[in-house]
């Protein structure tokens, strides 16, 4: 076992500062196969060896690599294989792969901070029709729901689950055209997603240029149609379109597909209506955030693509300066797809992944304590907080102090009461 600590902590040694964390979550997957085979043809499985080789993994596995959490490291392993852009596997290399991963993933302490960043990624992968493979997304999902049970899972199926239904919902609301003879000008796939499984998503006062409005109308009466609880929530930052444009180089019409987001496409639209806009213009005329649309117009006029032509040509946006169509632009390929959302979980992404999770935690807590609690009606602290760690280890190890605290507002709000005659002792309030 201390061998096997040892393993990891060299493969800790050598994890690049800021590098590809891939190849080290790789490295702990070799370290691990190295020793299950020792202690499977070396000592038969012995329990005393196995006991000392979970000790030891436990150990190295939990601890950070350079501010990196191993379950982020791990979320984001899986991510790379299965994207679309990711590693290259044949589907039985895949699954071994991922059977290895949750093995590794078994160690964890803080489960829950896999579990969130792992949902974020899926939900890109997904929306943005980047995952490899719909079976290799359910079969990691089934792997996980065997080592942590139904609820640990049950947001990543149900988003799995919703594209499927997204599908259906597609092919009804094209019949629907049909038959109410419903012409739009621009063809429209909508994904309808259920806000409790997703991850949360900020809503935006985007002011939709004609085309899309048209389109919008037209799913909201098929909708309403089919259903009167659900409500519709539109998030534009998720979404994609295909933009049909014609440019002249030389003097020559040449047309290129440019596949932007929903924020890219609503820019160029406005150019048809007039040549040139200043940002604060653009600005007005959307209802986008500053720091956003900054961001947008810099994809467009400073990138590997420049669609439109920014004056002055420097890369800082300022409201005065002005963009006008580049009608020069041309490129070999017809369709050219221009860099937008990114894939990857960004920084402010990190911090709002671990306040969900602090606040799911708190939840988390609360409801274990009032399950016990209803259950044994009266108990001491020790007992309590006991239990409470137990229920709580498959998911993430719960502090000590942060029960406690639970326990003092689950008071304040008379779910539990003091003893009166023993202070340490608590009282479940029906």
């Amino acid at each position: 076992a201390g061998s096997a600590a040892a393993g990891g902590a060299a493969a800790a040694g050598s994890a690049p500062a800021g590098g590809d964390m891939n190849a080290y979550v790789q490295e702990l997957l070799d370290i691990h196969d190295k020793y299950q085979d020792l202690v499977k043809e070396c000592f038969g499985q012995n329990a005393i060896f196995q006991k000392a080789m979970k000790e030891a993994f436990e150990m190295f596995v939990n601890k950070d690599i350079h501010k990196m959490t191993t379950a982020e490291m791990l979320s984001n392993f899986c991510d790379n294989l299965l994207k679309k852009s990711g590693e290259r596997l044949d589907d039985q290399q895949l699954d071994d792969k991922l059977e290895k991963v949750v093995k590794l993933f078994s160690y964890l302490t803080d489960k829950d901070i896999f579990a969130e960043f792992y949902k974020k990624q899926l939900a890109k992968r997904l929306l943005l029709a980047r995952s490899a493979s719909d079976d290799a997304e359910r079969s990691m999902i089934a792997k996980l729901k065997l080592k942590c049970g139904a609820q640990f899972t049950s947001k990543l199926e149900g988003m799995v689950t919703d594209m499927n239904l997204s599908s259906d919902i597609q092919t009804s609301f094209v019949e629907w055209m049909e038959e109410k003879e419903v012409k739009l000008d621009t063809d429209l796939t909508v994904q309808v997603l259920t806000t409790g499984f997703w991850p949360t998503y900020k809503s935006d006062e985007l002011n939709l240029p004609q085309e899309m409005v048209q389109c919008v109308e037209a799913f909201k009466q098929f909708y309403d149609g089919r259903t009167s609880h659900r409500r519709l929530r539109w998030v534009h930052s998720l979404g994609s379109a295909q933009v049909l444009s014609t440019f002249l180089p030389g003097g020559k019409e040449k047309k290129h597909d440019l596949m932007v987001s929903t924020y890219q496409a609503c820019i160029l639209l406005l150019f048809n209506s007039q040549t040139k806009y200043t940002c604060d213009d653009i600005q007005k005329a959307l209802n986008l955030p500053t720091d956003e649309l900054k961001r947008y117009m810099l994809s467009l006029s400073v990138g590997k693509y420049k669609i439109l032509l920014k004056e002055p040509a420097s890369k800082e946006v300022d409201g005065s300066d002005t963009f006008s169509v580049n009608l020069e632009f041309t490129d070999r390929a017809r369709r050219i797809k221009v860099p937008m959302l990114t894939a990857k979980v960004t920084q402010e992404e990190k911090e709002t992944t671990r306040q969900t999770v602090d606040e799911d935690r708190k939840h988390a807590i609360e409801a274990a304590i009032v399950r016990i609690m209803k259950t044994r009606k009266s108990l001491d602290h020790q007992k309590l907080v006991l239990e409470a760690s137990q229920q709580l280890m498959r998911h993430f190890k719960p502090d000590p102090k942060q029960i406690k605290k639970r326990i003092e507002d689950l008071i304040a709000r008379e779910y539990l009461e003091r003893d009166t005659s023993k202070s340490n002792v608590y009282k479940y309030l029906a």
